[in-house]
């Protein structure tokens, strides 16, 4: 296996470096979204046994309802929080390990999500 792809929730706004908030409140998002992408790891994993991947690339799609896309920077670094699950999750070693690519930006309004793809480098 060189590669995995993990489907999560968009991230919610309380993440974004912009948000405005108590830090507490942002902790709770960051706790929950954390749990969020370590749990849809282990569904992307299956029954393969966990990788610990040293370094590896990470591509992320983000499907919205509407075409009114946030800035790519702040995006990314909302998945923050995604990223440290991912490595819970036992994919990569540590969140060091990923290098993040420019994400792509599409429209679904059915179904928003984020399609994160970690390939092994």
């Amino acid at each position: 296996m060189t590669s995995i792809t993990i489907v999560i929730d968009l991230p919610p706004r309380m993440l974004s470096p912009n948000a405005r908030c108590h830090w507490a409140v942002k902790a709770k998002y960051v706790s929950r979204y954390r749990r969020h992408a370590y749990a849809a790891s282990l569904v992307a994993l299956g029954e393969s046994p966990r990788p610990q991947w040293e370094k590896a690339k990470l591509n992320a799609k983000a499907f919205f309802k509407t075409k009114a896309f946030p800035d790519p920077s702040n995006f990314m670094a909302s998945l923050k929080a995604a990223e440290d699950g991912i490595a819970d999750a036992g994919i990569i070693v540590n969140d060091r390990a990923l290098w993040p690519e420019r994400p792509v930006f599409d429209k679904d309004a059915k179904r928003p999500r984020v399609e994160i793809t970690i390939t092994r480098e």
